[in-house]
């Protein structure tokens, strides 16, 4: 029985649909939310488009129609299995048969169905709900395989920097060590001791009581047992030990486990150093910054390396090749440390360091380190790979909080800072926060002057849904940056930045012009658009540069009637209010719309509207938010009757209640928009379009 995709009541698929007509898009989609499964179809016309699709908006699957010049199927089908190759791909055909589903399986589909008749889409919907469900079974199991190998990696590396020794037997033979087992018994690498017989290492006069307890293990007659024996090393010495032998498994067979404890270890020839851990960790860094005296001569500093997006590392890598750049990049760094400088790994993607400068400049040490570190290339057995690195450093000293707290303070500050896009040094301490904000706030602006120079904007658009049954489609228009390393940056993470250095006058160009190039892209549509987009106040202040501009812009082809909607705060047409009415009066008479955003906050909102000659009011989300306060309602209902008289349409934002959004809809309310109605989405019902 095929039912709903697995959890189907919080999770909305996404189709994408390579046609000639949306009404295709449109049809899919409308029949299989009647069915009852929460979809959204985004709709592509040509190759270009769908690439772009795959890789931002991550569909469910992929539905392409048959004989399109601008995006023929085996291209995508091709490209899907570039880009993403679990991703189902279904052929869209005229007719169904036996004959063309098979030529569809053979190009790499995985099925053939069709939109053209009704009689066909309970078909397609059966097809599509059964690929909802392998394309995310399949997405599970890759997780769950990397869990696996991600745990028996840390488990072998556990294992291979314990002090511990440990050692595998099976039917007598050894089939693994760890190296402080090889080293206990003074040899240099585990592999001289794969395959040779465990007794032979035995003392004679202990073989009578270790093959006896192998016995009671091997039959079953216990699961665990103690050893205490003596094993004769390479150079001929004994070595006492009181091990413990566990009954298990190893790679499917059955084995004994011997487990030989540090603590554990007698006298004889064994070195001393096995006591301490092999690998130098956090609980070693956190006992030498407690230990570490107080020397004002000797400047010295606590440096926490965190690589950047290291579980997406491990992801596209592989755990066991991650970890394999791991060691590579401690070993570069060990090569860089002068004398008395110390590394720790800290824990899986993350290093310490304790190191001593002369002249205490600890932030160009480790600036020109994270430098050097991107400038390389690592190499593993299949891959080769750019990483950056994040770096928090603490200056020692009498100011210096407590070993714990630093060493928290140190993980949390480099982590914060690596999930906010990382390929940065912070010097933290008293004297540094300051300075570093101020060194933080230039180093994004530098990144957004970067991002508009490259290209690496990207508009997000979220349904104003009406409640009249409005057959036009209105979108708000949002912006997203892509920092340096690809992450996706919303508006809130950049946008007062730009405001603070002044670069909203760039970015408001940039929505612009990409609007209206969306809009004449989509001027041949059956479904007409409208777009609305925000106006800083940079812009608004710049009034007259802004009118001249797209005056230029629109030369070749002028607005059509709806196509654009410029949305202005109502708090700075207050401050600005000439400048505000002459923008627009520009803009109207360019072929655009006005919105007031942020609307009903001042006390002269309905004053407002006498000098700007607007379309729309979109309401102060405060209005949704605190709707049940009667004030609140009494004063949505007088500025609603006073937008009624002057036949302005009404937008109230951010609803997401459905008893609000039913009583708004018996105020006479025109429009809403909210992450309840639809969540701003990158990809449209028709992609989005590159500024060339």
């Amino acid at each position: 029985m095929v039912g709903n995709p697995p959890n189907a009541n919080t999770s909305t698929s996404v189709l994408l649909v390579i046609s000639e007509s949306q009404n295709i898009a449109k049809r899919i989609e409308s029949h299989l939310r009647n069915a009852g499964h929460p979809v959204r179809a985004a709709w592509v016309t040509d190759l270009e488009e769908a690439e772009d699709a795959i890789s931002r908006a991550h569909p469910d699957v992929v539905l392409c129609s048959e004989g399109m010049d601008d995006a023929p199927h085996a291209e995508i089908i091709r490209l899907c299995q570039r880009i993403a190759p679990d991703l189902p791909v279904l052929l869209m055909g005229e007719r169904l048969s036996s004959e063309e589903t098979i030529a569809a399986l053979s190009a790499g589909a995985r099925d053939l169905v069709s939109a053209q008749e009704l009689r066909f889409l309970r078909h397609l919907e059966l097809v599509c709900v059964r690929e909802f469900i392998g394309h995310r079974h399949l997405r599970e199991l890759r997780d769950v395989r990397m869990q696996l190998a991600n745990f028996e990696a840390r488990h072998r590396q556990l294992l291979a920097g314990t002090a511990d020794a440990v050692a595998h037997i099976q039917e007598g033979i050894i089939a693994s060590v760890n190296p402080a087992f090889a080293e206990l018994l003074g040899l240099e690498t585990p592999d001289d001791l794969v395959g040779n017989l465990f007794m032979d290492f035995i003392h004679p006069d202990d073989l009578p009581e270790a093959k006896n307890s192998f016995k009671l293990l091997q039959k079953g007659k216990a699961d665990r047992l103690s050893l205490n024996i003596k094993l004769q090393r390479e150079d001929g010495e004994c070595t006492d030990i009181q091990g413990q032998l566990t009954r298990g498994e190893l790679n499917g067979e059955p084995d004994v486990q011997l487990l030989v404890r540090a603590e554990g270890l007698g006298g004889g020839a064994v070195d001393g150093a096995l006591q301490a851990p092999r690998t130098p960790d956090r609980a070693a860094f956190s006992a030498c910054l407690h230990e570490l005296p107080e020397e004002p001569e000797r400047p010295t500093a606590a440096l926490l390396l965190r690589i950047d997006d290291f579980s997406a590392l491990e992801e596209r890598l592989g755990f066991l090749d991650a970890d394999q750049l791991v060691s590579t990049l401690r070993e570069l760094i060990a090569g860089r440390l002068e004398a008395d400088d110390q590394l720790f790994r800290f824990s899986t993607g993350e290093l310490a360091l304790i190191v001593v400068r002369p002249n205490a400049d600890f932030e160009s040490y480790a600036d020109t380190l994270r430098k050097e570190l991107a400038a390389q290339v690592f190499k593993t057995e299949s891959f080769e790979a750019h990483l950056t690195v994040t770096l928090a450093i603490y200056p020692l000293g009498k100011e210096c909080p407590s070993t714990s707290e630093l060493v928290n303070e140190l993980g949390r500050t480099a982590r914060k800072l690596s999930k906010e896009g990382g390929n940065q040094v912070m010097l933290m301490g008293p004297t540094a926060e300051a300075e570093q904000a101020e060194q933080n706030e230039q180093r994004q602006i530098d990144g957004i002057k970067q991002a508009l120079e490259e290209n690496r904007f990207k508009l997000a658009y979220q349904s104003i849904a009406s409640l009249e049954g409005d057959p036009r489609q209105l979108y708000d228009i949002f912006v997203r940056m892509m920092d340096e390393n690809g992450r996706e940056l919303l508006a809130r993470e950049f946008l007062p930045v730009a405001e603070r250095a002044g670069l909203m006058k760039l970015i408001d160009r940039w929505v612009v012009g990409k609007a209206i190039r969306l809009a004449a892209k989509r001027a041949d549509s059956t479904d007409p658009a409208t777009f609305f987009v925000r106006l800083s106040e940079d812009t608004l202040k710049d009034a007259e540069g802004f009118v001249r501009w797209m005056q230029q812009l629109l030369k070749d082809r002028p607005l059509q009637k709806d196509e654009l909607v410029f949305e202005l705060q109502e708090g700075l047409i207050e401050n600005h209010i000439k400048k505000a009415r002459d923008l627009a009066t520009a803009l109207k008479v360019a072929g655009a719309g006005i919105a007031i955003d942020y609307f009903g906050m001042a006390n002269n909102s309905a004053k407002l509207l006498d000098f700007i000659p607007s379309n729309f009011v979109k309401f102060h989300h405060s209005f949704t938010t605190d709707f049940t306060q009667p004030e609140k309602q009494k004063r949505m209902t007088e500025l609603m009757e006073i937008a009624k008289q002057r036949k302005l349409k009404t937008i109230v934002a951010q609803v997401e209640d459905a008893n609000v959004m039913a009583r708004l809809w018996q105020m006479g309310v025109n429009y809403i928009q909210g992450n309840s109605v639809q969540e701003p989405e990158v990809v449209m019902l028709q992609a989005d379009v590159r500024l060339g």
